[in-house]
């Protein structure tokens, strides 16, 4: 279960209605209470209407089937089913009237939320998150209707935190400014320098507040420090004396914030983050000296994926070329493991060395459900063997090509991205104890040639992480319950429990959106026959109903873009009109077994092979035609195309009929 699933009571529970659906929103373990979201339709649009019941009653329902996880189908918003799968530059292009885009109209209502989101936690545990909400509302400039904002706020955590669920379901919809107007009122507590002296703080002034205190801060300067920096160099402001009394001004009566709105906004910004704005201002052993004994990292956490750490190990083994059997390096495998659970989450793979390319592929496996990720390698995988799917919106890396991950486009659903401290493989305990370990000894170096290649390695590391999550020891990690409920100490009950229980951290995203935001895209090419990606070919049933193959026989080729796995390429992803469709290599009845289980890497060398096999052909074969041409010539003394060409059609007359009738009795055929 992960934010956004699908509840229904099929015979109704507390105030939850047979035959309606409940998305679940939160497990609070701290208010022992649960909180799903009931979407309905309205004159004036969809609406968001909130319901709780205690965890206690939700649990034990669940538990009794009175009240049911819906699985089988994608998180999607209802109302804009129509849409589902259609990029939205498909729905741009297919648009009459542009006078606002889709992200004008996106972005505007995102703007309206964007403070409630930093604030979700604050008031999804609130006592009446709607009232909070409502009084945000109220506040915004330009105004906003209380209902829609629930709307957007409720619907942007159900669905995946995806900004895009925010667009409107009907063309030409929000048309107003959604530039702040300056506001006109100076609310707070009055100044000494007179009740309407100074200015608010708006919504274009917190950014510049935020990251001018991110860019000054130092464990070496004082808070007055860095507000003096923030406040003369960001915003522009001056010292002045007057009468025997110092205060800022701005030359040109700009806005800018006093230092109480300053401390009061760094705070607010940042509540997310305390820990790590306390550690930057006082330094990382002052803030130690001053915290509390943290412990593990599991003790700190209460719901599945709160926390998940990525690592990557290389294969000490040698692997088999995919042609030749002969020795070739392996490859970096990286994981993500949950920090309450101990499970790995995701796993990635890249050629070499790590790489980035690595990283997004085990966010990939994390949004996927883990049977189909298992159908991409060709191993049968069960919902039950692997039942992590979701992702998290905590995520620590190492501090190697991760570090370079593009936080900006990913924000819609990530919310902390945190690398540790050099020199501190303690920072991320739960993966780095969770790597395969290799018996050393005090022998002679020597290397071990692996009868497996790349696809069969890669499928055996999924087939690993199959068996430490069933396998490894989890007693640090279990509750007194899980031990009076008979369970094992392992990764995987301690899931399965937990999961159940909706205790719950996990963030949904579909899978063409993850496709298209995790794997890399490479070029490929649409002829009469099929999709040629590095000169193999790729069909299937969805894209040749669509008839693109036949008007590709009229007109030549299209060049499309493809999303592939780099470990594996038996199936392959092509986004035609808006829609990406998955398609399934086309094998030839004589290839070996096997044989469509190749990487990327591999797929790319043949495809070289290939273009110089068909440039050396081409020019092979005038040569050959010359050649025996000139053995003709030899032979009977004529060149290949002796005579002459005369006009008119060839007319029979009696020598033809002579030379024929001797022709015949040459092969037997008249006497």
């Amino acid at each position: 279960m992960i934010i956004g699933s699908r509840i229904i009571a099929p015979e109704g529970f507390r105030g939850l209605k047979k035959g309606m659906v409940y998305y679940f929103l939160l497990s609070d373990s701290i208010n022992n209470r649960v909180r799903f979201i009931q979407f309905g339709n309205s004159k004036s649009g969809v609406q968001a209407y909130l319901l709780t019941v205690s965890r206690v009653e939700f649990e034990e329902a669940l538990e009794a089937g009175k009240l049911i996880e819906e699985k089988g189908s994608e998180n999607y918003p209802p109302w804009l089913e129509p849409l589902q799968g259609i990029s939205i530059s498909e729905l741009e292009r297919r648009r009459v009237s542009k006078k606002k885009t889709y992200l004008e109209m996106v972005d505007s209502r995102y703007l309206a939320i964007a403070e409630l989101v930093i604030r979700r936690k604050e008031i999804l545990s609130a006592e009446n998150p709607d009232a909070i909400i409502n009084a945000h509302a109220k506040t915004q400039k330009p105004g906003q209707n209380a209902q829609r904002v629930r709307f957007w706020f409720y619907a942007y955590i159900v669905f995946g935190f995806d900004k895009w669920v925010l667009r409107p379901a009907f063309h030409n919809i929000g048309k107003w400014d959604r530039e702040e107007k300056a506001d006109i009122t100076k609310f707070g507590r009055p100044s000494k320098w007179g009740k309407n002296h100074g200015f608010s703080v708006t919504s274009a002034m917190k950014p510049v507040i935020l990251d001018g205190y991110i860019k000054y801060r130092s464990p070496s300067k004082t808070e007055n420090e860095i507000y003096n920096e923030v406040i003369t160099n960001e915003f522009g402001c001056i010292s002045i004396m007057d009468k025997g009394c110092h205060s800022f001004i701005h030359p040109d009566g700009k806005p800018y914030p006093s230092f109480p709105q300053y401390v009061y906004w760094i705070e607010k910004l940042t509540e997310d983050k305390r820990a790590e704005r306390e550690r930057a201002r006082k330094g990382q052993y002052k803030y130690k000296a001053k915290a509390g004994a943290e412990g593990s990292f599991a003790e700190h956490l209460f719901n599945l994926v709160q926390r998940v750490e990525f690592d990557g190990y290389n294969l000490v083994e040698k692997l088999s070329g995919i042609t030749e059997g002969s020795i070739v390096d392996g490859f970096c495998v990286v994981r993500a493991v949950c920090g309450l659970s101990g499970a790995v989450v995701g796993i990635g793979f890249s050629h070499g060395k790590e790489t980035m390319e690595a990283y997004k592929m085990c966010l990939f496996s994390m949004a996927i459900n883990k049977k189909l990720f298992g159908e991409l390698f060709g191993i049968k995988i069960e919902q039950s063997e692997w039942p992590c799917v979701g992702l998290s919106d905590n995520i620590v890396v190492d501090r190697g090509p991760a570090a370079g991950f593009p936080c900006k486009p990913e924000i819609t659903w990530l919310g902390t991205f945190e690398l540790p401290p050099t020199y501190s493989g303690q920072s991320k305990a739960t993966v780095e104890s969770s790597h395969p370990k290799k018996k050393k000894n005090l022998d002679q170096p020597t290397h071990f040639h692996s009868g497996l290649n790349f696809v069969e390695m890669a499928k055996r590391e999924i087939f690993q992480v199959l068996k430490d999550n069933m396998s490894s020891d989890a007693s640090d990690r279990m509750d007194e319950d899980l031990y009076f409920l008979g369970f094992t100490p392992t990764p995987l009950n301690i899931w399965k429990y937990y999961d159940e229980k909706g205790r719950t951290s996990a963030i949904d995203m579909n899978f063409d959106e993850a496709v298209r935001r995790f794997l890399t895209p490479h070029p490929a090419s649409i002829k009469k026959d099929a999709v040629y990606f590095y000169g193999r070919k790729y069909r299937s049933i969805e894209i040749m109903g669509t008839g693109v193959f036949d008007r590709v026989a009229r007109d030549g080729h299209i060049e499309v873009t493809a999303y592939a796995i780099t470990m594996c390429v038996r199936h392959i992803w092509v986004e035609l009109e808006g829609r990406l469709y998955q398609l399934n290599v086309v094998g030839k009845a004589s290839a070996r077994p096997g044989s469509s289980d190749i990487c990327l890497q591999d797929l790319i060398k043949i495809n070289e092979k290939r273009l110089e096999a068909l440039a050396l052909h081409r020019e092979e074969r005038r040569a050959v035609d010359q050649y025996y041409t000139d053995r003709f010539r030899e032979n009977t003394g004529k060149d290949w195309n002796s005579g002459r060409e005369k006009v008119g059609p060839a007319v029979k007359n009696a020598a033809s009929q002579r030379d024929e009738a001797d022709y015949l009795r040459y092969v037997g055929k008249k006497s």
